[in-house]
């Protein structure tokens, strides 16, 4: 019998699960209401979900050397954004291992990890899902295999060149993105997973928070600057203690300062390894290109949605202000074939909508304490109604929604960790399709902002069809 099978992409930092009493995603809490176990009355014959936890989100360690080393990987994982490429890997080999002929494959993700389900999404929609092992046999589904098959999905084919569309592409990247058509055929012939030229599977439901694509945090990347210089001016203060002075650069401490550029010899090395891309025998390819590199911050994400992708839903923050957390919409084609699927027959289910909320971008995913989560109640009591509608399966008891389009809103660029960051309101056009829970908070008197109740008129919206004449009002009322 055909099952659903669901994938989760948290967000960075985020990882449900851990503590009794926990600030959790959206994403935690639909995947802890959508799994099977002895607590939920989820049906495994029907439905297997799968969790991914976010970038940085090393889980505690044993002792304290392993207690510090997670603490510095989880802060250089977030920084650098460190472990995106594995979060892919990670959720290709989980629908791998469960994934059968005729199952419904639903993504969701939150920032950092709808830019995960979305690459994920475009890795299915190209490789589709190994039904045999290479070049015939059968498919062996233990995590060690299906890791590898997923690694050779995404570092040897999607991770080939970036994406962007055609039209707008360069000869160069017109040949580059024709050599990953080329690898893409090839693994689906190898694997079985090929379909009259296309691949066999495709998303069935894809489901998105706020999606951010910048790897690198700003913020993150300046406090591991300043745990470098601290380390450096400690052993310096050490050795100039311990050693005397014409000592410096003899004896052992040559090693120390060996030691220090073999390492940054590596990590050059690795990241060279990482981008270095063959092109030798990939049709079309010349001598002129033997190989390349790809760029050094990662844009494998799609702007525009599949069109054979039946479902997806996206929910973007309005008042999100840190340039670091910049959204990544599905493009202007998507939103265009959508409006006019729905002028073509304005009765049939919504295939995609991207629809605007209050709050900043865990107003949306989610991550507050309860007692603060009625905006993200919002968005994810929408996601739900939309999944649900195209089958997903949810234990309801597992689930408690209390939606307020007057709850609390936060504000991360008055925090101690994000206060010196680049700060740019995003821009929304006048026709952007608002929530109507947006439309409710502007009519309420006043709101919690952070710290302060007032009227709800974010700047971004002065102009938005829907909402300017609320602006109006409040300059006649001074």
């Amino acid at each position: 019998m055909p099952k659903n099978i669901v994938i989760f992409s948290d967000g960075t930092g985020q990882r449900g699960g851990v503590l009794v009493d926990e600030r959790r995603s959206n994403i935690y809490k639909l995947y802890r209401a959508t799994r099977c176990g002895p607590d939920a009355a989820i049906d495994p014959k029907e439905q297997l979900a799968h969790y991914d936890a976010g970038i940085g989100t090393l889980p505690p360690g044993l002792g304290t050397l392993g207690s510090l080393w997670r603490k510095f990987r989880n802060l250089v994982s977030q920084a650098l954004g460190l472990g995106l490429t594995a979060n892919i890997i990670e959720c290709y080999a989980a629908v791998i291992r469960l994934w059968q002929p005729g199952d419904r494959i639903f993504l969701f993700g939150f920032s950092r990890g709808a830019y995960t389900i979305r690459c994920l999404g475009a890795v299915i929609g190209s490789c589709g899902i190994p039904r045999q092992a290479k070049g015939g046999g059968p498919l062996r589904r233990d995590e060690a295999s299906t890791h590898r098959i997923a690694r050779e999905a995404v570092k040897r084919v999607y991770q080939h060149t970036e994406s962007r569309r055609e039209e707008e592409a360069s000869p160069r990247e017109k040949q580059l993105l024709a050599q990953r058509r080329e690898l893409a055929r090839r693994f689906r012939q190898d694997y079985g997973c090929d379909a009259n030229g296309e691949t066999n599977a495709y998303p069935y439901f894809i489901g998105v928070f706020d999606t951010v694509a910048s790897l690198a945090n700003p913020v993150m990347l300046f406090v591991l600057g300043i745990v470098a210089l601290l380390g450096v001016a400690l052993v310096s203060t050490l050795l100039w203690y311990l050693v005397p002075p014409f000592w410096i650069f003899t004896g052992w401490t040559q090693w120390v300062v060996v030691l220090a550029l073999l390492v940054g010899i590596v990590a050059f090395g690795a990241n060279l390894i990482t981008r270095w891309k063959w092109e030798i025998g990939v049709d079309p390819w010349t001598w002129r290109h033997p190989f390349h590199l790809t760029r050094a911050r990662m844009t494998f994400y799609d702007t525009e949605l599949n069109p054979k992708i039946p479902f997806a839903r996206h929910a973007l923050a309005i008042d999100e202000a840190r340039t670091s957390f910049q959204r990544v919409p599905w493009g202007p084609l998507t939103v265009a074939r959508a409006e006019a699927q729905c002028l073509e027959d304005p009765d049939a289910p919504r295939s995609f909508e991207q629809i605007w909320f209050a709050g900043n971008h865990s107003d949306i995913g989610g991550s507050y304490p309860e007692n603060e989560s009625r905006l993200s109640d919002i968005a994810l009591q929408w996601m739900v109604e939309a999944a649900t509608g195209a089958g997903l399966k949810i234990d309801p008891s597992l689930l408690k929604l209390y939606p307020d389009p007057e709850g609390p809103q936060h504000d991360e660029t008055k925090s101690s960790l994000f206060q010196f960051a680049g700060k740019k309101p995003r821009a929304i056009r006048e026709d952007a399709v608002l929530h109507p829970s947006v439309r409710e908070r502007f009519k309420a008197e006043e709101v919690l902002h952070y710290d302060i109740m007032q009227p709800y008129r974010p700047v971004n919206l002065r102009g938005h069809d829907d909402v300017a004449h609320h602006y109006r009002e409040t300059s006649g009322q001074a």
